[in-house]
């Protein structure tokens, strides 16, 4: 008894073996019409999603820049009202480095590019 060797390949058919045999294309099946519909809507589907998910991250980009300024016009306005430039830093942190660089006590503040 020969031992059975599991193999990968598919067996041979037998249009592959003799070329005078003629073997008719199988006509696509409804299924596969279906198929390349359904991967197109999932296409269009996804590709909306990233779209949507692109326009969210703009606005939440404009959102903190908005919010940037707001504070930068906020840290300004303290430190042309005479609050020591400590306490502004203390109550803003990281924000006030920037608007104290463009900040001058005895001219009008200058804007900064951020």
């Amino acid at each position: 008894m020969e031992p059975l060797i599991d193999s990968i390949t598919p067996p041979l058919s037998i249009a592959q073996v003799d070329s005078t045999v003629y073997v008719e294309s199988e006509p696509q099946s409804p299924g596969s019409d279906r198929a390349a519909a359904d991967l197109l809507a999932l296409r269009e589907t996804l590709l909306a999603a990233v779209i949507t998910r692109v326009g969210e991250v703009e606005a939440a980009e404009w959102a903190l820049d908005q919010a940037k300024a707001a504070c930068d016009v906020q840290i300004v306005a303290a430190l042309s009202a005479g609050v020591p430039a400590e306490k502004v830093v203390a109550a803003a942190g990281e924000l006030a480095s920037a608007a104290l660089t463009g900040f001058d006590g005895d001219r009008e503040p200058v804007q900064t590019e951020g």
